[in-house]
């Protein structure tokens, strides 16, 4: 990503970086919270490419095809010249399909009640929450007792080292 701040064009750039790949099915999304060639690192910027992120491997995934999905009895029910966008099945797949925490989905009079909030300062306001709230899953108990092993290796090794010198 070339662009030196959260902005469009950073999102533009990796939105392309990110969607090609995937359609190609690689299983590793390189560059979340780069900007200027890698120069940089923001937390805004990452916490937008993981909602970008998320979003291309949804599309990835393709649609769906079940008798729930395709929803004959909807269908049937409707019926030829009927409209689908107010109907039940409709909204609660939409929401479904699209889930989206800092990219507005409003119309503009809620968004401009709601203080016309800007994704970049979301962005923020979001990282910083995570810095401070997060708390990570701890290990399996085996994992950390292997990984603790490895740690003690290595230290008696540096241990080793040193005393040899």
């Amino acid at each position: 990503m070339d662009s030196k701040r959260p902005d469009a064009q950073a999102a533009h750039e990796f939105t392309l970086t990110a969607m090609l790949p995937a359609l190609a099915g690689v299983n590793l999304i390189y560059g979340l919270g780069m900007l200027d060639s890698g120069m940089t690192w923001d937390y805004a910027q990452a916490v937008m490419h993981n909602e970008i992120l998320r979003m291309v491997t949804r599309a990835v995934q393709g649609i769906p095809v079940s008798d729930a999905e395709i929803a004959m009895d909807v269908i049937k029910a409707v019926g030829p010249g009927g409209e689908f966008i107010t109907h039940r099945h409709t909204l609660e797949n939409m929401k479904r399909a699209s889930r989206v925490t800092l990219f507005d989905r409003n119309a503009r009079d809620a968004w401009e009640t709601a203080g016309s909030p800007d994704i970049v300062e979301k962005a923020y306001e979001k990282a910083a929450d995570i810095i401070a709230r997060h708390q990570p899953d701890s290990l399996p108990e085996d994992i950390q007792a292997a990984l603790n092993d490895r740690f003690d290796d290595a230290e008696n090794a540096a241990r080793a080292r040193r005393r040899k010198k």
